[in-house]
């Protein structure tokens, strides 16, 4: 339960930041650089912290069946986008369709984001663990 509590704190750093992209980038690039309204900054760090708990879904007292983390992956990305697409209707940051799709498609985005972020730190940490018991191995084998 420790580790899955440190993967929602750091998911909910790494949406933060990503949601903070997804929103800065093309307002930077607009033309007329109109900004978004001072309350934004607030509605992400909400999105961040609220996109970060439905995490809490991966957590698995013994290890899952591939069916059950396949499940488990779907469930998380449909809870992400019922939540960020309903905050963003609740906090009007759409008001029209093509405008809610737009918001879908940086979900998608963000979520591919954290989720190749996520699975290069896990894989980077579970390399590491394995380097170090090569070594203690290694070193048990060459004591007489």
């Amino acid at each position: 339960m420790k580790d899955t509590i440190k993967m929602v704190i750091s998911h909910f750093f790494i949406i933060t930041v990503c949601v903070t992209a997804a929103i800065g980038i093309p307002n930077y690039f607009s033309p007329d650089h109109s900004g978004y309204p001072t309350e934004f900054p607030i509605h992400m760090l909400l999105v961040g912290a609220t996109s970060a708990l439905p995490s809490f879904l991966y957590y698995f007292k013994k290890e899952p069946t591939r069916k059950q983390f396949v499940i488990r992956v779907i469930l998380h990305f449909c809870c992400i986008m019922a939540v960020v697409l309903g905050e963003g209707w609740l906090l009007g940051w759409y008001e029209n369709t093509t405008e809610m799709i737009y918001v879908a498609i940086c979900v998608i985005v963000v979520y591919a984001a954290v989720w190749i972020i996520t699975t290069i730190a896990n894989k980077t940490a579970a390399d590491g663990i394995n380097t170090a018991l090569k070594n203690i191995n290694s070193d048990e084998d060459e004591e007489p």
